[in-house]
């Protein structure tokens, strides 16, 4: 009781009823509360442990790295191995435009740079961006949400925001000469699980092209195998100017990444010089639990067992009271229209030692996220335990 008082007392609150969930330990897809009750996480610290809590080998080279040195300056200027290591893998898992690496240390930072950087580049002003779409919470990505109640409260936001709606092609018509860049998700995550079509993608990149708008990809969600490969995007025909990643990034330390070319990364070399700077961007010990991360996903081909996870997920789950199953690998939107239904069966799945969540812009959809090399006996057992949870609360 001591500590959850502490918590509500000396912690800052993001809402007036927090989980209040006191951990002690985590170990590949469970966390363990301090009476030693075991739960299974079903949504990955929303997708950040894409590989499981605490895999041996991610806590390995972060111990590694601790015992040679931890911050010795801000970002870019010293020669550090684990960003070097971190940045030439990433880049030769990606088509050849994306051949340079800003490592920063959260995606709402990434978002940030990549409207400094494509208004910058361009010489223009307006950044178009899809409704339903979450980019973060600072200022600048605050700016990016639609959903204006929210935002009322920060206002005035950065201007020079168009929205548009996603898969409506006659709403490109908005992407001009005026545009910088266009912001968007390949799967819209927060909206609960809606894809961006292939042919709407393209006619995007084609006007990207035509008007000389660079066409941002905001992975910070999908990547890193959440969707069955690395980038979503890279299931798609179309390739961004700009590539931003977080969360899973850092193998479950922070971490994230703006990647590009680096004909268009030399802008914020100049006019001005340090046109963006951060202190803690590729922090060396984050950076080598990356690059652990992102070995781990490649050596224990974990993205090859994502669809079996998935397609296993889909079958035991679908039941005549749930509306739509929308999934983007093993990011899973189970989807009632009924957002005191899912409230409710949150709850209800919590005293069952099974953490699931919902989702921003979708309220009445269950939000299930497991880490991807989740065993199948767990994952078999919890997702009967979600259904059998289901049916209780329609009978």
């Amino acid at each position: 009781m001591y500590a959850r008082s502490q918590f509500l007392n000396r912690i800052g609150q993001t809402s007036e009823i927090p989980q209040a969930f006191e951990i002690s330990k985590a170990s590949s897809c469970f966390l363990i509360d301090q009476k030693g009750n075991t739960y299974v996480d079903m949504i990955s610290g929303f997708s950040v442990s894409n590989i499981g809590h605490q895999h041996p080998k991610v806590i390995e080279a972060i111990k590694n790295q601790a015992d040679l040195y931890l911050h010795s300056t801000v970002y870019g200027e010293h020669i550090q191995n684990p960003q070097i290591k971190l940045a030439e893998l990433l880049t030769s898992c990606l088509p050849p435009t994306l051949n340079q690496v800003y490592f920063l240390t959260t995606g709402s930072e990434t978002i940030d740079a990549a409207i400094k950087l494509c208004r910058k580049a361009t010489g223009r002003f307006e950044i178009v961006v899809c409704r339903k779409a979450y980019h973060g919470s600072t200022l600048a990505a605050e700016s990016l949400r639609s959903d204006h109640d929210h935002n009322q409260a920060f206002r005035p936001l950065i201007p020079g925001i168009r929205f548009i709606d996603a898969n409506k092609i006659s709403d490109l018509e908005f992407i001009n000469s005026k545009t910088a860049g266009v912001i968007t998700e390949v799967v819209q995550a927060e909206a609960g699980v809606v894809h961006l079509e292939d042919s709407y993608l393209k006619e995007l990149r084609f006007k990207c092209n035509k008007t000389g708008s660079l066409l941002i990809f905001d992975e910070i969600q999908t990547g890193l195998g959440r969707t069955g490969s690395l980038f979503a995007f890279q299931k798609t025909s179309v390739c961004p100017d700009i590539l931003l990643s977080g969360k899973a990034l850092g193998g479950g330390m922070p971490l994230a990444a703006l990647i590009t070319s680096k004909q268009l990364l030399v802008h914020f070399m100049r006019q001005p010089a340090l046109s963006y700077i951060s202190t803690f961007g590729g922090h060396p010990v984050s950076c080598a639990a990356g690059y652990a991360s992102l070995k781990v996903l490649f050596e224990e081909k974990i993205l090859e067992e994502v669809e079996l996870r998935k397609e296993l997920m889909i079958k035991i789950l679908s039941a005549p009271t749930i509306f739509e199953i929308r999934c983007a690998g093993l990011l899973m939107a189970i989807d009632f229209k009924n957002e005191s239904l899912v409230w409710t069966l949150i709850n209800r799945l919590y005293h069952k030692n099974i953490l699931v969540e919902s989702f921003l812009f979708c309220p009445g959809a269950l939000r299930i996220a497991p880490p991807l090399n989740i065993p199948i006996p767990i994952l078999e057992k919890t997702c009967q335990t979600i259904l059998e949870t289901i049916i209780e609360l329609n009978t």
